[in-house]
């Protein structure tokens, strides 16, 4: 068994940062519907644009960011997630949000995940030895799946006691947080 020294504090950091940033609570589709009022047909299309966008984005930017340094893309799309959910919570301050607009965060917020992802996996293979890899894999897999199956209910339970626009501002302070997170490893 290997013991979590073995992977190193630059690695404790970088998961650290992809589990606060997985923290995501999918609630773009209960705002549609609850602050909204959108139609099933219409929060099917907003799901729908954010897989789209990351079938099409996915390919051509994890090769790109293969050769980049990795630290900088995790920030920025840790950054860019930020702002964009913070966006939607402005936007209801002032009466504005639109269908459009969560269509649009939707997808950048899936092409800056995208980026996310593809930085942190590859970021990974300099951060651990190939013999503990396994071990580190295994525990990105296991945040991520924890994040899939429970963010989307603690995202309905967050909108039912705080609100929709609270509930953004914490998610996107998620981001922030993962941001401020990552490893500063000198091959990052």
């Amino acid at each position: 068994m290997v013991r979590r020294s073995t992977l190193g504090q630059d690695f404790r950091r970088l998961w650290g940062a992809y589990a606060v940033s997985a923290v995501g609570m999918g609630a773009l589709p209960l705002i549609a519907l609850v602050v909204l009022g959108s139609s099933a047909f219409q929060v099917s299309v907003l799901a729908a644009l954010s897989a789209v966008a990351s079938a099409v984005i996915a390919l051509p930017l994890g090769v790109r960011i293969e050769h980049q340094y990795k630290r900088p893309v995790m920030i920025t799309a840790d950054l860019a997630r930020c702002v964009l959910l913070v966006s939607i919570p402005v936007a209801m301050a002032f009466d504005r949000l639109t269908f459009s607009q969560l269509c649009v965060v939707g997808v950048l917020q899936t092409a800056a995940s995208v980026a996310f992802d593809a930085a942190s996996g590859a970021h990974l293979k300099a951060l651990v030895l190939p013999e503990h890899r396994l071990r580190a894999n295994s525990l990105f897999e296991t945040t991520n799946w924890i994040s899939v199956s429970a963010g989307p209910p603690v995202g309905g339970l967050l909108i039912g006691a705080l609100g929709a626009a609270a509930t953004m501002v914490v998610d996107a302070l998620s981001f922030l947080g993962s941001a401020v997170g990552h490893p500063t490893h000198p091959t990052a």
